[in-house]
């Protein structure tokens, strides 16, 4: 059994369905953390993990997800919780006004199972930014209501669940981390053979 330090539904049912295909149990544990004020998306989930590993003293994983604005270098990436809750949509669109309106999510997700024993793995899922805001309520970041992927002709919170998971950022690295276990697990088998 691994454990998501997480307290987002939306976050736990997407990582849920992909390990879920790689035959990998998974549970949420709603886990006070504090965020480093930091832009690194590595540093984040790091510190998430350590936190949660040090109450739960069990193989876990926590994440953290950035919203990167290419016209702004990046600009808001891991704050973009914060930002958004500043200046919200409308915010948004005047930043964006005559610039262009190319966009990712980034999502690094951190499995650790000892203190000192962690790996990353990563996810981007590129896109731009819809000048219509989704009516469409779910547990997901408010971005998702104006990010229209690559491929896509609505906004990803608008997508199939299923679908969403799969090519989403989290879904991409949460494939990386289910491929990677079962791999870990297969060679912890031989190597007790």
């Amino acid at each position: 059994m691994l454990l998501f330090a997480t307290g987002n539904k939306g976050k736990f049912e997407q990582v849920f369905r992909v390990l879920e295909e790689h035959g990998i149990e998974l549970e949420q544990k709603a886990v006070d953390l504090n965020e480093p004020e930091t832009d690194n998306l590595k540093e984040v989930a790091l510190s998430k993990a350590r936190q949660a590993f040090h109450e739960l003293r069990q193989p876990l994983i926590a994440e953290d997800t950035g919203f990167y604005l290419e016209a702004y270098k990046g600009f808001p990436g891991a704050n973009s919780k914060w930002v958004f809750n500043k200046i919200g949509f409308e915010g948004f669109s005047k930043l964006l006004s005559g610039k262009p309106k190319k966009a990712f999510f980034h999502t690094v997700i951190c499995f650790m199972d000892a203190p000192d024993h962690y790996k990353f793995f990563e996810g981007k899922w590129h896109g731009k930014v819809s000048k219509n805001i989704s009516k469409k309520k779910a547990d997901s970041l408010p971005y998702s209501k104006i990010f229209i992927p690559d491929g896509e002709k609505i906004p990803s919170v608008e997508m199939d669940p299923m679908d969403r998971s799969k090519k989403s950022q989290r879904g991409l690295a949460a494939h990386k981390l289910g491929d990677w276990l079962k791999e870990k697990a297969l060679h912890e088998l031989l190597d007790s053979i």
